[in-house]
């Protein structure tokens, strides 16, 4: 009799008590059409020593997969298919196998580890390019580097990445940013918004 409950009430709550991501990833991107295709960024995150904004529909994702460390801090946005990640690095991490044929003899960490996570990305993908090297704008409160690398990975179609790493005292933060083409058509500056709000915090 017990049993014959349970699988009456099941249905109930599958449709009853589920809900309904479909619909909130609708408003979502209605949002960011309205927004003029940019996203609200509408919420502060605090990562070992920095600040930064982030859409506030960014959830947390558990996933490593894309990152070095598993201290790194990962989100991704359902709404449009796209993994955030950063995570730092220090003159500690020199030993690290990801590193070792990228160190510069002037002690430039920032182009290191820069080099090192590009190539890393690089080599994971079939079909893949890179962009050069930029500096990010003198506008921002950090210096950086900032690059694109595309390939045939495991979104759909071309799998995008822009990668940036930005210098904070004595830290390095890498950045990535990781989508499909035509999603990263719209949201590339939005990545830059949020590196253009990175802050040293307590």
């Amino acid at each position: 009799m017990i049993y014959r409950l349970v699988l009456l009430f099941i249905p109930t709550f599958l449709f009853v008590g589920c809900y309904d991501f479909d619909k909130e990833n609708k408003e979502i991107r209605e949002d960011f059409k309205k927004n003029h295709y940019n996203f609200n960024l509408n919420k502060t995150l605090k990562y070992e020593g920095i600040s930064f904004k982030l859409p506030d529909h960014f959830k947390q994702n558990y996933s490593h997969t894309y990152t070095i460390k598993n201290s790194s801090l990962t989100r991704s946005s359902n709404a449009f298919n796209i993994y955030f990640s950063v995570e730092r690095f220090n003159k500690s991490d020199l030993n690290r196998e990801f590193v070792y044929d990228f160190v510069l003899a002037d002690d430039d960490l920032l182009n290191t580890f820069q080099d090192a996570y590009v190539w890393r990305r690089f080599e994971s993908l079939n079909n893949s390019g890179v962009s050069i090297k930029k500096e990010l704008p003198k506008s921002f409160r950090n210096k950086g580097l900032i690059q694109t690398i595309s390939g045939d990975g495991t979104y759909s179609g071309q799998t995008y990445y822009v990668t940036s790493t930005i210098k904070v005292k004595n830290d390095y933060y890498v950045f990535q940013w990781i989508t499909s083409k035509p999603i990263m058509n719209y949201t590339y500056d939005d990545f830059e918004r949020i590196l253009k709000s990175v802050r040293k915090s307590k």
